[in-house]
């Protein structure tokens, strides 16, 4: 079996790995977010050929796998969709997939089976680094947080593994046909020749690969996410399901979540949507699939597409601060800290008195060049090392002052050299180098005299 194949769900299997190590991993799956791109401008791209045959195929009843073989389970609607959605994206399958149906109980063993898999001890490690950022209390519960936000967020996914595709039932007939036009798309994108050197990853690929892995799921999902948009599927299933109805998925689990949570959830869906139909419109899916062979360089370009290979990321090494901190230290984390997780730090602490505004966020993380972070841990000790690299010195100004801000609100306010004691005796830092911004939270444990020496000395890239 190759790497491709590995299953690669919402769930994450996104405790295994956190996805730009501080966001979390969401591919292949389903669920409803609002988009800041106007819909009808990615309708009204669409060609008179593309929309006439669509309608007069489902006019004259003509499914595209009628008497297929394999087909025998795919129910009329089911086809109608599933050409619908080759239609729209332009790819086709040799042979059509029946989604196979669960109960949201099936779901949650489901859920809780893949988690099983999951140590007690990463789960403590993930945790710890979302305390020490706070995105979550210490006494989170977040392995059953795991399971009840997936399990109610989650309308379907599609398994690259089993080559199956899974929907929910007691869900109406509307939203399992956006949910299958979604999930069908996932299918054709992993069964495509050209997309399969990109998707070559998986759970341990992403631990030390985070950036790039939330930039190719911010892909897949803002396509799927796209193609779904495009269909109507009244159109198609209304003569089907007349007077049947389903239950409305509920949202509690998601809408009482730390903010973080709820911002990386939707985070591949609501930017990669945005990303993905900024170049729909300047190129149509063609211009789509060029982004599976040419990946963006950053999650900065997905958040603004126009930079999209033209803002190229500077490499950021965290030599010689990552020697001082291993002599004594175990490294459990280390990887991009990206402009999403700047924006995420300033504005998703749990505690809403520590956040900062969405537009502040936005501001302190926009000039963004490069990044790295380092977690590491002594004796149950926790310690965060960050390096940032700004486009020039007057943003890295501006990022300090939105830093210094973040800070106070959730440490009381520093002295002048900009030093924080936090509620665990550990130190928070936040040193700034020309273009050059350091932050760190030591613990008490941590002799921080030589990594202060060198600082101070100006040790910058």
């Amino acid at each position: 079996m190759n790497e491709k194949e590995k299953t690669i769900l919402l769930v994450v299997l996104a405790a295994l790995a956190l996805c730009s190590c501080l966001i979390m991993s969401c591919c292949a799956a389903s669920v409803l977010v609002l988009s800041r791109v106007d819909r009808s401008a990615v309708l009204e791209s669409l060609s008179g050929e593309t929309e006439g045959s669509a309608k007069t195929d489902i006019e004259n009843n003509v499914p595209s796998f009628e008497n297929t073989d394999g087909d025998e389970e795919l129910s009329q609607a089911e086809r109608l969709i599933i050409a619908e959605t080759e239609k729209i994206r332009g790819l086709k399958a040799d042979e059509p997939l029946a989604p196979v149906y669960q109960t949201e109980d099936e779901l949650r063993e489901y859920m809780i089976s893949q988690l099983a898999d999951v140590s007690d001890d990463e789960i403590k490690d993930e945790l710890g680094l979302y305390t020490l950022l706070g995105f979550a209390p210490k006494d989170f519960d977040l392995r059953q947080f795991y399971v009840d936000l997936y399990t109610e967020q989650i309308a379907g996914f599609y398994d690259p593994e089993e080559n199956q595709m899974y929907l929910i039932e007691d869900i109406s007939p509307y939203e399992n046909a956006l949910t299958l036009a979604h999930e069908y798309t996932h299918y054709l994108q992993y069964n495509n020749p050209e997309f399969e050197k990109t998707l070559v990853y998986d759970d341990s690929y992403c631990e030390d690969h985070g950036e790039e892995c939330l930039v190719i799921d911010s892909i897949i999902e803002g396509d799927a996410s796209l193609t779904e948009g495009l269909i109507d599927p009244e159109k198609i299933i209304g003569k089907y399901n007349q007077g049947v109805s389903g239950s409305e998925p509920s949202s509690s689990v998601f809408d009482t979540a730390p903010r973080f949570f709820q911002d990386s959830l939707v985070f591949p869906y609501l930017y990669g949507y945005d990303f993905v139909a900024y170049h729909y419109l300047k190129g149509g899916f063609d211009a789509v699939n060029d982004l599976y062979i040419n990946l963006p360089q950053s999650v900065e370009q997905i958040i603004h597409p126009e930079k999209y290979l033209t803002d190229a990321p500077v490499d950021v090494t965290l030599e010689p601060f990552r020697s001082i901190i291993t002599k004594d230290f175990e490294v459990i984390r280390e990887d991009v800290l990206n402009e999403s997780d700047i924006m995420m730090t300033l504005s998703c602490g749990y505690d809403e008195a520590w956040q900062l505004s969405d537009r502040q966020a936005s501001v302190g993380a926009d000039g963004w060049g490069g990044g790295a972070f380092l977690f590491a841990e002594k004796d149950d000790q926790p310690l965060f090392f960050s390096k940032i690299v700004w486009d020039d010195e007057n943003e890295a100004k501006e990022a300090e002052t939105l830093f210094t801000i973040y800070l106070d609100k959730r440490f009381g306010e520093s002295d002048d050299n900009k030093i924080w004691k936090t509620q665990d005796q550990s130190t928070s830092y936040l040193i700034r180098q020309n273009d050059v911004l350091y932050w760190m939270i030591l613990p008490d444990n941590f002799d921080a005299e030589n990594m202060l020496n060198l600082l101070e000395n100006g040790s910058a890239l």
